[in-house]
């Protein structure tokens, strides 16, 4: 992470610089007016200031735009062999390290760098910042906070300096590390994805077993969208919320699926212009009815459809939109297929989710625009009643109700409102 930041932010020294002096000024200024030693004050400041310019500083590397995702593959051994972990355990012992020779509390120092080290991780999973959240980095981390620790208390057992820890010492420090331990897993349960690539996880036979059959299965699904003659490049495969989801990239464009379900979830041509053709729209629709009844199924039956035209007569574009209703509510699949003139399927998007059990609707459409307007204190412009997932309560009717350029979510059995922070996309 820190050989990367070097060379990804131009600005690091930069901003280093700065929160140094924010940080050491008052601090060596406080310690002399207290006349406390100075030195190692500001030096503890110093590595503070380190960290946070190293570790939450944006750079130009690392997935941006891809939700919060954080690399969960075992961090041993390939700690101990790349540089970069390596550097990650120089960054965090050096803050410890003078904490504890200012506070005499190693156990509870331990405990907020550790904990700290995870609001940083958790911070570069959930921000936009292009940084990557990965267990090897909270391993280094948490192994350099250790080392700094260590070092310090055999510093200050050598110059006879104290008996500790002490009572007060382990009561926090225990304290602490129980309750920020479970309030990040809990955060990073609901709201970050892991990741673990299949070529770094212990089991390499079962993971074959489950990989068995994926690649011909999306190689078949990318001829018949890009055609027999695209050439097929490599098939990745990342583990999310236990399935697979299966990518195929070819010369023509890139075709995703989950895997073993074998649903597809969406494809598109590298080249999104439509090209000339004679289809009229209830040939370009046959088209897409076929493709909708080869590969969704499930998803198109009982489900509404509308088809939405773009463009001229001999470069339009037929967009299918499939959506199911129970009871005037919108269930949660989704398939939207883009048909050129031509009879080329161009692209497509799917939300192969069953329809979900959910409590009965208790507030009417009026009711949530009026709790959408004192909620938002804007008038409401349209209103949709569907199924949603929210964190912690799980698939919800949901009413969406549009005010001007955003919208406002309405719990449909509480009525209260929902942040848009909460959906589960």
């Amino acid at each position: 992470m820190i050989d990367a930041s070097i060379k990804a932010v131009p600005g690091l020294l930069l901003a280093f610089g700065v929160l140094a002096l924010t940080l050491a000024l008052p601090t060596g200024l406080i310690a002399w007016i207290r006349q406390k030693p100075v030195t190692v004050r500001v030096l503890c400041a110093a590595s503070v200031a380190g960290i946070c310019a190293v570790t939450l500083v944006p750079t130009d590397g690392g997935p941006v735009g891809q939700g919060a995702i954080c690399d969960l593959s075992s961090p041993f051994p390939q700690m101990f062999q790349s540089s970069s972990a390596l550097l990650n355990v120089a960054l965090f012992a050096p803050a410890p390290f003078f904490a504890v020779l200012i506070f005499r509390r190693p156990l509870t120092i331990a405990a907020v760098t550790v904990i700290s080290s995870g609001v940083i991780e958790l911070v570069q999973a959930e921000g936009e910042m292009g940084r990557s959240c990965s267990a090897t980095d909270l391993a280094a981390n948490a192994t350099g906070t250790l080392l700094g620790v260590l070092g310090a208390a055999a510093w200050l057992r050598f110059r006879g300096q104290g008996q500790w820890p002490g009572k007060k010492d382990i009561l926090w420090g225990t304290g602490l590390a129980a309750v920020g331990s479970l309030a990040l897993v809990s955060v990073f349960n609901s709201s970050v994805n892991p990741y673990v690539p299949v070529s770094e996880r212990h089991d390499v036979q079962a993971e074959a077993r489950a990989l068995e059959g994926s690649d011909a299965w999306i190689t078949g699904a990318a001829r018949y969208v890009f055609g027999k003659k695209a050439n097929i490049g490599q098939t990745v495969s990342v583990k999310r919320d236990g399935h697979l989801l299966v990518t195929a990239s070819t010369d023509l464009g890139d075709i995703s699926g989950w895997w073993p379900d074998k649903k597809l979830e969406l494809a598109a041509f590298k080249d999104n212009k439509a090209e000339e053709g004679s289809l009229n729209q209830k040939q370009a629709e046959s088209v897409g009815t076929r493709f909708a009844e080869r590969w969704f199924p499930d998803e198109i039956r009982g489900a509404h459809r509308k088809v939405r035209v773009s463009g001229s007569s001999n470069t339009a574009v037929y967009i299918l939109i499939y959506r199911r209703y129970k009871a005037g509510l919108m269930m949660p699949m989704r398939l939207d297929i883009t048909v050129t003139s031509a009879g080329r399927i161009m692209n497509f998007t799917a939300r192969a989710i069953a329809d979900p059990q959910l409590p009965k609707t208790a507030v009417s459409e009026s009711k949530a625009a009026q709790l959408a307007d004192r909620y938002s204190g804007r008038t409401t412009q349209g209103a949709v009643l569907l199924a949603q997932k929210v964190r912690g309560q799980g698939w919800r009717p949901v009413w969406m109700m549009g005010i001007e350029t955003s919208d406002v979510f309405i719990d449909a059995v509480t009525g209260r409102q929902i942040p848009q922070s909460s959906l589960v996309r």
